[in-house]
């Protein structure tokens, strides 16, 4: 890889296996080594060079609808829809005001929470899922108009959440039943299986209980 590219964007099927390899390869050698895999240079800017955060300050319904659906109105409308926000009234413009509450053992605390590093390409953690005691900080995939990979979702979680102390955030990624990452996850390859497990990533698949709700499962 170039200079400052970041690993995220280096994906390609061709050479899959080969950059799931890296990928592993880089956090057996240590920290450095997974930083400069990530991106590009063992030392990116801190985001708190840049700017601050409110936990948990979203206090509003985005408008979610067809013309306007993209992966961050998703994540805004499921944590406004199941957080102390929520009022109906707020989200009757919105296409998705009747769905995505979410039941089970697992909540969504956040959403949007800024990667501690900084730079072009360095997006920010779409979700906080929580089961009350553990934070799972959550790359999510939406339940249409995608077709990224697990490979790309772990490397987008593994690069917002660097940085980050111990133990504050558990790395995990999410997608909907019958999505192409549920597909991939079912076929999962001995290569991906050991990048889960070396990368510490807990996979949570989104399962609709009825036209209104979904449970988080883990898997």
């Amino acid at each position: 890889m170039g200079k400052n590219l970041l690993f995220k964007d280096s994906i390609t099927k061709k050479e899959y296996n080969l950059l799931i390899r890296e990928l592993i390869n880089a956090i057996d050698k240590g920290e450095n080594a997974l930083k400069t895999t990530l991106f590009g240079t063992i030392e990116p800017e801190l985001y708190a060079s840049h700017g601050t955060y409110k936990e948990g300050g979203h206090n509003r319904c985005g408008g979610l609808n067809g013309k306007r659906f993209t992966e961050k109105r998703l994540c805004k409308c499921m944590y406004y829809k199941n957080g102390k926000y929520y009022n109906p009234k707020d989200c009757e413009q919105c296409d998705f005001q009747d769905r995505f509450a979410i039941i089970g053992d697992y909540q969504i605390t956040d959403y949007e929470v800024p990667a501690y590093f900084y730079g072009a390409g360095i997006g920010e953690i779409d979700l906080i899922i929580s089961d009350g005691t553990i934070q799972y900080a959550t790359e999510l995939k939406p339940f249409q108009g995608n077709d990224e990979t697990l490979l790309r979702m772990v490397s987008e979680i593994m690069t917002y959440t660097a940085g980050y102390p111990a133990g504050q955030y558990q790395k995990a990624i999410a997608f909907f039943e019958g999505s192409t990452q549920a597909d991939e996850f079912a076929k999962a390859s001995p290569e991906m299986t050991e990048l889960f497990q070396k990368g510490n990533i807990t996979v949570f698949c989104f399962k609709k209980v009825n036209e209104k709700a979904y449970k988080i499962c883990k898997l």
